[in-house]
């Protein structure tokens, strides 16, 4: 049976690959710009939920209550702000990617360097993802880890083949997929512990998950979506600045809805599995040992769906910016290679061990501190008015090396110092252009220059 839904799963990999227009650059980079704000949205969300978020969240809500909903949470406010105040912007800009955009204002030299931080932070989660597929796909099938790894590799990169216009098509889906069988799931075990809801006390804080967790998850959690490459893929391939901000929107509504609901799952598994259960390890247990066979193979498959639709967005933005912005070759067939080279890249990390995957998600903190706060700055500018490239490339480093210092150092002020340092170089870099005599501070002027 495990077999079978893996073929069933192969299939529909393969028409959401197939008449994708892959033809076209355009068609590979932003999915011909055809995006419909419901279309944008689905694919924001399936983007966002994958195995941190499933995995992940389940067994911290498990843990700590309802507090885990700022694991996502904190991310549909950092998508709020980048859709009230960035979205339009970000799609009138005409990019293909990020740092192609961020070039505009922070100068030609910024852009090999935010390209690179983005493949390796990218890569890194792509091969954390194909981690969490294999152990998904072992439930559904009792192969070696190894052959498990190869079927994930194959799902990830056939489908990221297509390019964005092939990732769009198939997010539909898997959303509706992933938020019927979290539905369906939480009914279940409803069904099963009926005196759950009793037992839970609405917390935004508790002494599991204090205050300062929950800073940190707004600012450094929530700026990874303030500012994220991934996410600026999507509103680009949206049809017009106005469907962006739309499509934005939608998402945060959908995000905080799967949050909600994904919380209140790890909150009725208390009760069916064992209190010592290792957060990791709760859903895969309530999905292997509480469930019957008919209902845990389908939803295995809907969990492979979610992680899957995740990696594909991870390794698609990686391989666009490879291509586009380091390789400077804009076609199709240049994207594809680099997603066949970047999925073997991020396979062999995720075999190395994860020991490696953990060192080199240190990429995702440098990403955060260095960053979001000179892009956010430089976009807020506006296009035409640039920030004095020295500082912005010095903003990039500094907050990128205080990045790597905390999570080096698990000192959470060190990450806090980087964004700060970040942010208030990227401003200098807007005030020494101003002593020059070129103005820069009229933000709320240029409204549609990008």
């Amino acid at each position: 049976m495990g077999i079978a839904l893996l073929c069933l799963y192969g299939l529909i990999i393969a028409w959401g690959a197939a008449g994708s227009g892959r033809g076209t650059a355009a068609a590979f980079f932003v999915n011909n710009r055809s995006g419909s704000p419901l279309m944008v949205a689905a694919s924001i969300i399936a983007s966002c939920i994958g195995a941190s978020a499933t995995v992940g969240m389940v067994g911290l809500a498990f843990s700590v209550g309802t507090p885990a909903f700022w694991w996502l949470g904190a991310g549909a406010v950092g998508l709020t702000a980048l859709s009230l105040l960035l979205a339009r912007r970000v799609r009138e800009s005409g990019a293909y990617t990020m740092p192609q955009l961020a070039e505009t204002f922070l100068g030609p030299a910024a852009r090999p360097l935010l390209s690179i931080i983005i493949v390796i932070a990218w890569m890194a989660i792509l091969a954390a993802q194909l981690t969490a597929l294999a152990e998904v796909i072992r439930m559904l099938v009792p192969w070696p880890r190894l052959v498990c790894l190869g079927v994930g590799f194959s799902f990830v990169v056939l489908h990221s083949l297509g390019g964005q216009a092939a990732v769009m098509r198939l997010d539909r889906f898997q959303t509706i997929l992933l938020g019927g069988s979290l539905l369906i799931l939480l009914g279940w075990l409803s069904g099963h512990n009926p005196t759950w809801p009793s037992t839970v006390s609405l917390q935004a804080v508790n002494a599991d998950f204090p205050p300062e967790k929950l800073i940190y998850f707004l600012l450094v959690v929530g700026a990874n979506y303030l500012v994220c490459p991934m996410l600026f893929g999507r509103l680009l391939s949206a049809r017009d600045g106005k469907s962006a901000r739309r499509a934005g929107l939608m998402a945060v509504g959908g995000i905080a809805l799967c949050a909600v609901v994904i919380v209140a799952v790890g909150l009725a598994c208390r009760g069916l599995i064992p209190p010592d259960t290792p957060r990791d390890e709760v859903l895969t247990r309530a999905l292997s040992e509480v469930l019957p066979l008919w209902m845990r193979l389908p939803l295995s498959l809907a969990l492979l769906s979610a992680i899957v639709s995740s990696a594909d967005s991870c390794l698609v933005t990686a391989a666009t910016v490879l291509s586009h912005d380091l390789l400077k070759r804009d076609t199709p067939n240049a994207g594809r290679a680099c997603v066949l080279v970047l999925g073997l890249a991020g396979t062999g990390l995720s075999l190395w061990g994860g020991g490696i995957i953990g060192l080199l998600l240190m990429a995702y903190d440098i990403y955060g501190c260095g960053v979001v706060g000179p892009v956010f700055v430089g976009l807020m500018l506006g296009k035409g008015r640039p920030l004095d490239s020295r500082f912005a490339c010095a903003a990039v480093a500094a907050g990128g090396a205080l990045g790597l210092a905390s999570a080096l150092s698990g000192r959470v002020e060190c990450a806090y110092a980087g964004m700060a340092l970040a942010t208030l170089l990227a401003l200098a870099g807007g005030w020494r252009r101003e002593w020059r005599g070129e103005s820069l501070w009229r933000l709320g002027e240029g409204k549609g220059n990008f």
